[in-house]
């Protein structure tokens, strides 16, 4: 079924939004039920909106409506004025261009117009009749939940579930992506230029999942941020350049550690206690030519000390001592050089190189700690040998990497030569950053929503709508094949003559006319079979626009037996059928549409069916809209219900609104005539709807006609048509005689001052006029004027 339209453009249409247009007093939003009764006065839009189901019927937009723009929202899909020609909904439309399209002779009775011929089921073939008796059956219906159209609505929903399962599920991830997108990339900067968009966070994606992308570590990410801010800076003019010197030194420490010395004539207790040797060669220049007593113990030394100790200590071991003290000045050397190895600050470093720098700066530092303890440790080996010059001693195992200095130094230099180059490539290098800062993110960001995991839900759930709309098209192909095979068996047994006898019986037994007749007659060949009008067996011309209207719609009637119609589930819509026609013709054209369309047919079962899919009836007929509300109306549940709905036109926009209750409940022109005034009371109404004020005049006239008629049934002065106006608002009052003469002279008439039909409404008379007439009703019959507002759905005035 139908549930609804918005219309962005066509015809009178503009505008239009369904959910926000059409609610009830509750503010809910309300649909196209199964049966649709909708008014509308003349020129509001009513043929417009037919126009657009009668598109959908042939599949192609009416002329003259280019640029067009519409949808209609069913249980089928919605349809747009691009997809007209491929929808599923079943639409029969009766409306002027139906008239036009099959019955042209009825626009132009000449020989040049024609009247379409057709064919309806002619004399039954037992055979025929059992094999498409037997298709239905195997078809089945909806509303009796058996064969294949049952099967068909249940795949139907299953589609609809899955296929709104797949896409609440895509929709999320899309929301969270153009999220993401808009709300933490292109807000920042950092990441890049402004244009970003969800086409774009779906190529980082990509990227991310391509094979040996690795994201950034914290201190690569400040790293990248702090490029982003880094200015160019001036070339780094040093190198880093180390020389080791231990080599050369721990040659000369190895020769004097191991060299072997004896003196001339060793003291035995000095050679044993090394100590005291120390003791004693250190006490010698404090004695030696200064004085004869030991200063330690006061006694006299010997005479021969001298000698004696000459002979211990020789020129040898004079010599080697000063070579250790040369080899220990030297080692002392290569430590205080150590701090002056590494001058280079990381400062002058570009961000990446700076963080790359102090790494190996560190490196390096850990291998020279490593270099100053093994100097360190050949130091106290040569001061060892110093003090026992008499004994070698093992020369220190060395733990310094050489290799892994010089590794240093040359990731320094080349750290250089990459930081210098990059002054000539840092735009390029920003541009590099920002993309790696920001596919980091959204690589942080993509495991954080389990993005993976939701595109394989994603995927699977898009197999099943899949699966599940592959089910419901094979169903539907399946029921469309078996709907071909009973149009193929209904047309043998089609006769366009049975055509035209249905159109006749129509005429005849529901509008009494048996004079004119749609005969079916023979072309000259004998070939074809050609529709033609009679009166009294002639060929009619100069037909009545009533005659016309009674033979277009019977024609519309028994169309709908044809073999693509009968029996299928259509959505029917009746577009002002009754024009012309008299107050007898109205009543039948109403018994017509509820004997034949409206009124339910017993299921085996005792339950309801119908003859219709949905209906629509539309009209501008207050007589007709009063037969309408005793059509049968399906019931609200399992049925779909009804609903009525009222077409306006303000200006040049047309509007679809619920109807008022006034219409929907009492149906009388008194009713509207009167709500028509009272819209008139406030003028600042006229800025949301002006119709009214310019059809003040008549409605005006028209109600006090009927209004005062009963209140002063009796005319006693047949030639003062304004009798019962003077009655009534008092024929002293200055006011009554000047509303009068406004009545008669201005407001519901123009051709005594045709000027006036050029100048604008004059709104604030009308609204005084209005307040005038509305009070005097009040003050003569209170109880009358709030049961008329009561009819309308305004509350009761309280004086």
């Amino acid at each position: 079924m139908i549930t609804g339209l918005d219309i962005t453009s066509f015809g009178s249409f503009a505008g239009l939004d369904w959910k926000r247009r059409v609610r009830d007093a509750g503010d809910n939003p309300q649909n196209f039920k199964r049966l649709n009764i909708l008014y509308g006065r003349n020129y509001s839009g009513k043929t417009t909106l037919s126009r657009i189901f009668r598109a959908l019927e042939t599949g192609r937009l009416p002329q003259n409506y280019t640029g067009s723009s519409f949808t209609v929202h069913g249980d089928k899909g919605d349809v747009t004025q691009l997809t007209i020609g491929t929808h599923a909904y079943d639409v029969r439309v009766y409306n002027r261009d139906f008239v036009s399209d099959n019955l042209s002779f009825l626009v132009n009775q000449t020989n040049d117009g024609e009247i379409k011929t057709f064919a309806i089921v002619g004399e039954k073939n037992k055979e025929i009749e059992d094999a498409i008796a037997a298709i239905g059956v195997k078809l089945g219906s909806v509303e009796n939940k058996t064969g294949l159209r049952h099967d068909l609505e249940e795949k139907r929903k299953e589609r609809d579930r899955t296929k709104g399962n797949h896409k609440t599920a895509f929709d999320s991830l899309e929301g969270k992506l153009r999220t993401h997108a808009n709300d933490k990339i292109k807000q920042n900067r950092t990441y890049g230029p402004a244009v970003y968009n969800i086409e774009s966070i779906k190529k980082d994606i990509a990227a991310v999942k391509k094979a040996g992308f690795v994201p950034l570590t914290t201190d690569e990410q400040a790293a990248k941020v702090n490029l982003l801010k880094q200015e160019a800076l001036p070339d780094i003019t040093d190198t880093a350049s180390i020389t080791l010197k231990i080599e050369t030194i721990a040659r000369v420490a190895q020769e004097l550690l191991g060299r072997q010395i004896k003196p001339t004539q060793a003291i035995g207790e000095l050679l044993s206690d090394t100590v005291l040797q120390l003791w004693v060669k250190q006490g010698i220049p404090l004695h030696k030519d200064k004085r004869d007593t030991c200063a330690f113990c006061r006694q006299s030394l010997p005479h021969n000390i001298w000698q004696v100790l000459d002979s211990h200590f020789s020129q040898e071991s004079a010599d080697l001592e000063s070579a250790l003290d040369s080899c220990i000045t030297s080692v002392d050397s290569e430590i205080n050089r150590i701090p002056g190895f590494m001058t280079l600050t990381g400062d002058k470093f570009y961000a990446e190189e700076k963080v790359l720098f102090e790494a190996r700066q560190k490196s390096l530092a850990e291998c020279l700690k490593v270099y100053k303890r093994d100097l360190e440790a050949l130091k106290a080996a040569l001061h060892t040998r110093k003090n026992s010059l008499f004994e070698r001693v093992a020369m220190p195992l060395s733990d310094y990497d050489s290799a892994a200095v010089r590794g240093c130094v040359d990731d320094i230099n080349s750290l250089i030569t990459k930081s210098n180059s990059r002054t000539s490539s840092l735009e390029k290098d920003k541009i590099s950053a920002r993309e790696a800062l920001r596919l980091t993110d959204i690589a942080s960001f993509i495991t954080d929503i389990t993005y993976d995991a939701e595109k394989i839900r994603i995927a699977e759930l898009e197999t099943a709508a899949g699966n599940a709309n592959t089910a419901h098209a094979d169903a539907n192909t399946e029921i469309v094949k078996l709907e071909a095979e009973v149009v193929t068996l209904q047309g043998q047994q089609k006769d366009e003559r049975k055509g035209a006898e249905r159109v006749n019986s129509l005429l005849n037994h529901f509008f009494g006319h048996d004079g004119i007749k749609l005969e079916a007659k023979d072309n000259a060949e004998k070939t074809a079979v050609r529709f033609e009008v009679t009166r009294d067996g002639k060929s009619a011309y100069n037909l009545s626009e009533g005659e016309c209207s009674l033979i277009a719609f019977c024609y519309f009637i028994a169309k709908l037996e044809e073999p693509n119609s009968m029996g299928r589930d259509l959505i029917i819509y009746i577009d002002d059928p009754i024009s012309s026609l008299d107050g007898n013709h109205i009543f039948f054209m109403f018994s017509l549409i509820e004997s034949l369309i409206a009124k339910p047919i017993k299921n085996q079962d005792g339950s309801n069916g119908y003859r219709y899919k949905q209906l629509f009836i539309s009209t501008h007929n207050l007589d007709f809209l009063k037969y309408l509300k005793k059509i049968s109306l399906p019931a609200e549940k399992n049925h779909g219900g009804n609903q009525h709905f009222i077409i306006e036109r303000n200006g040049g926009s047309s509007k679809i609104s619920l109807m008022p209750s006034y219409l929907r409940d009492y149906i009388t022109e008194f009713n509207y005539l009167f709500h028509q005034i009272y819209k008139c009371r406030n003028q600042d109404a006229a800025q949301g709807g002006h119709e009214p004020f310019y059809g003040f005049g008549n409605n005006l006239r028209k109600f006090l006609e009927a209004f005062l008629f009963f209140k002063f049934p009796h005319h006693d002065d047949k030639n003062d048509a304004f009798e019962r106006i003077k009655k009534f608002f008092g024929e002293e009052d200055a006011t009554a005689i000047a509303l009068v003469n406004r009545l008669n002279n201005e407001f519901s008439h123009l051709e005594s001052i045709p000027d006036r039909g050029f100048k604008p409404v004059e709104i604030p008379e009308i609204a005084k006029v209005a307040n005038f007439v509305l009070d005097r009703i009040y003050a003569t019959d209170p109880d009358q004027y709030n049961a008329l507002l009561k009819s309308i759905g305004e509350p009761a005035r309280v004086q």
